[in-house]
């Protein structure tokens, strides 16, 4: 009862934070809180020495002596690229991602009710290094069997300002307010990292946000219109940042998750648990006195996806040594189910709404995916992790983008 107890009070702050970066003192309070839990109720990282409870949350592990799927010969260039529509895998020197709680990592590995606030960065699919690819498959242990010596991967259970989250700077509670300051910080934190030079390097940056918006906003606004039109201002404005601050990078706008899927996958389970903090964490979507926008709401929901990918592919975005694409895994992702209807509680973690490893792990596999496919045919969906999972060939050795997307992408 304590535990539950302490868990909501900690749920009510997350969810009141509706500008969690550009609220100082509401930050430091949620940072201490979730440091305090960090530190008392369970890392679950390899480097502390704790193992994961319940393994059914995380994917199937492969023994060693299961080879890479992808002949890594090759996925290096043998000279620097100049162009970033010529990079090969192994050509990624830096990553780095910002977003919300997904990127975060929050309860990945949660097994009790309070580790729900613990974020496992280490294993977020677009950002985390914990590991290697047969435990945790996740994209920057892809790329690293292209290129062993990448940067910026999280390296375990942390924070935002821990060492451990290197260039994971997402916030849990984040939303798209939040993007044009959060993409300000990274590039200091790229500017200040002594490993990293900034003109010689080529970056690849991840952002994913909106569930935040929709799960605690969409509700709240006067016009939802309005509520569109401010978020592709931010995006633009965020990825304006990017371009002009930052020499070879490769932006990939991650497209929102589909949230319809997830809450009709969970909505009406018969557990009280489930019940109380899906209420609280996505109120927008669960709660009954919004039943009738329903609808409304998730077809705003699905503009606003489209709306990233639009925004991706705006002509300023795209020159010689910097280009955005969309990456849309997650657009139209549907969860497995149990026997009894209802999501398949091995992709959820403890509080049935955030995500396990497990489904970290099909997303990396779908970010993947999506990088070796062309644009206007990226698939929108994710499939159970190694089920399909793309290679370059000599033939196309070449990150797709904009451009090589439409020409023959081999090498010349």
């Amino acid at each position: 009862m304590i535990r539950m107890c302490l868990l909501l009070q900690l749920c009510v702050l997350i969810a009141s934070q509706r500008t969690p970066l550009d609220s100082p003192e509401n930050l430091f309070v949620l940072r201490n809180l979730r440091k305090w839990i960090l530190q008392n109720f369970g890392r679950t990282d390899n480097a502390r020495g704790f193992s994961v409870e319940d393994r059914r949350q995380i994917q199937d592990q492969l023994p060693p002596n299961v080879p890479f799927p992808c002949n890594v010969t090759g996925g290096r260039s043998s000279t620097v690229p100049n162009s970033v529509h010529r990079l090969r895998p192994g050509d990624i020197d830096v990553i780095a991602a910002l977003g919300d709680s997904l990127t975060a990592g929050f309860g990945i590995f949660a097994t009790d009710i309070l580790q729900i606030a613990v974020e496992n960065r280490g294993v977020a699919a677009s950002i985390g290094g914990q590991g290697n690819w047969r435990t945790f498959l996740t994209l920057p242990n892809i790329l690293k069997e292209f290129n062993p010596n990448l940067i910026g991967y999280a390296l375990g259970d942390s924070l935002t300002s821990d060492p451990a989250s290197q260039l994971n700077i997402a916030e849990s509670g984040a939303m798209s307010r939040d993007l044009p300051f959060m993409a300000k910080y990274l590039i200091n934190r790229i500017k200040k990292d002594p490993r990293i030079n900034i003109n010689k390097h080529w970056k690849f940056i991840t952002i994913l946000i909106g569930s935040n918006d929709i799960c605690n906003e969409i509700c709240e606004v006067s016009s939802l219109s309005s509520f569109l039109e401010a978020h592709r201002m931010n995006l633009i404005k965020a990825l304006r940042i990017f371009r002009d601050n930052l020499p070879r990078t490769l932006v990939s706008v991650n497209v929102t998750p589909n949230l319809h899927t997830l809450v009709d996958s969970i909505k009406g389970k018969p557990s009280l648990k489930c019940y109380f903090l899906t209420q609280i964490e996505c109120p927008c979507l669960f709660g009954l006195q919004y039943e009738d926008k329903l609808s409304e709401y998730y077809n705003v929901l699905h503009r606003w996806q489209d709306l990233e990918e639009e925004v991706a592919y705006y002509p300023e975005f795209n020159r010689k040594d910097f280009t955005v694409i969309a990456s849309p895994a997650l657009k139209k992702l549907i969860l497995p189910t149990a026997e009894d209807g209802f999501g398949d509680m091995r992709y959820f973690s403890v509080d049935c709404f955030h995500v396990s490893q497990r489904t970290n792990a099909l997303y990396g596999n779908g970010l993947w995916n999506n990088l070796l496919e062309p644009v206007g045919n990226k698939t929108n969906y994710c499939l159970p992790e190694y089920e399909r999972f793309l290679c370059p060939t000599p033939k196309k050795p070449f990150l797709m983008t904009r451009e090589n997307s439409f020409k023959t992408n081999k090498i010349s």
